[in-house]
């Protein structure tokens, strides 16, 4: 199976920031930061109680970090819908986070493989098409200011900070 992985917003700290998983077919699963979670996660991040710095390299890691968990609970929501058990999975991520795809591959891939047990082939990091449902659905998730599209799913203040916080 293939999944496309695209954002529309620009920055993962910014309300209304998406991020949308799909694939060729009817698979579409979106996630939209809302205000209080942010403004929350940079507060507690400021604080010093994730374990990432409050320097330049920690925020970016930060983000990266807040960017993988998201995609974590999409792929964890697709899983429970759909039989992804013994099938291999490709990735095409676009290029949001350039620059970061080692840190993104390092955050990503075992949350993926050893948290959902999913097989994941080495990710491809390309800028993807207009014609894209990732990026279509981006796109429109953003604008849908009354989250009336379907796809959407919910990710707690809880669910983030089980993997951010120091241990």
């Amino acid at each position: 199976m293939e999944f496309e992985i695209d954002v529309s917003g620009e920055d993962v700290l910014n309300e209304g920031y998406t991020i949308v998983v799909a694939d060729k077919n009817n698979i579409i699963r979106g996630f939209k930061f809302h205000r209080d979670l942010i403004q929350i996660l940079r507060a507690r991040q400021g604080e010093g109680r994730y374990r990432y710095l409050n320097s330049k390299q920690g925020k970016s890691l930060f983000r990266v970090r807040v960017y993988c968990i998201a995609l974590y609970y999409l792929f964890r929501s697709i899983k429970h819908e759909y039989d992804l058990k013994n099938k291999e999975i490709n990735l095409k991520i676009c290029k949001d986070f350039q620059g970061h795809e080692q840190n993104i591959n390092s955050n990503l891939i075992p949350l993926l493989k050893n948290d959902l047990g999913l097989i994941i082939n080495s990710p491809i990091y390309q800028k993807l098409s207009k014609e894209s449902n990732a990026d279509k659905y981006a796109y429109l998730m953003r604008k849908d200011t009354k989250n009336q599209m379907k796809g959407y799913i919910d990710i707690s203040l809880d669910e983030f900070e089980y993997y951010l916080k120091k241990k």
